[in-house]
């Protein structure tokens, strides 16, 4: 009998944990923060990635730029090859900008899952990326 009991109170933790799995937990030391993208459609698809890297001095904080850029055929397989050569997650939500010399800005958006942002259509896309941070 106390064996019974044993096993229901067993599985009776076993099925949360099993129907309600503990969703993967990232350190924010471990992540890119993404604050502007920049997309080149001239010949491949240039995709250009913008960390900001915060950066705490004398009571203030100070923001550090990295760039990330890859260039592909197609939008998805530039954004992978950037992911793959990074240990870390991208967190790219929460862009605030986009800065391309494509016609539609439609496909960095929907590709993105960009909602509220800031579009700048210019020839330049990487110098632009700079300037906007300056």
């Amino acid at each position: 009998m106390k064996i019974i009991k044993i096993l229901i109170v067993l599985i009776l933790f076993l099925i949360p944990i099993i129907l309600f799995p503990i969703n993967n937990y990232v350190e924010l030391n471990d992540l890119v923060i993404i604050q502007g993208i920049g997309l080149d459609c001239n010949s491949n698809y240039g995709l250009y990635l913008q960390e900001v890297i915060p950066m705490k001095s004398d009571g203030s904080i100070r923001y550090h730029y990295r760039y990330y850029k890859a260039e592909s055929n197609q939008l998805d397989k530039a954004f992978l090859k950037i992911k793959k050569n990074s240990q870390n997650k991208f967190y790219v939500k929460k862009a605030k900008y986009v800065v391309t010399n494509c016609k539609s800005s439609k496909k960095v958006r929907d590709y993105f899952h960009l909602e509220d942002i800031t579009i700048y259509h210019e020839d330049k896309v990487l110098d632009k990326l700079k300037e906007i941070v300056s």
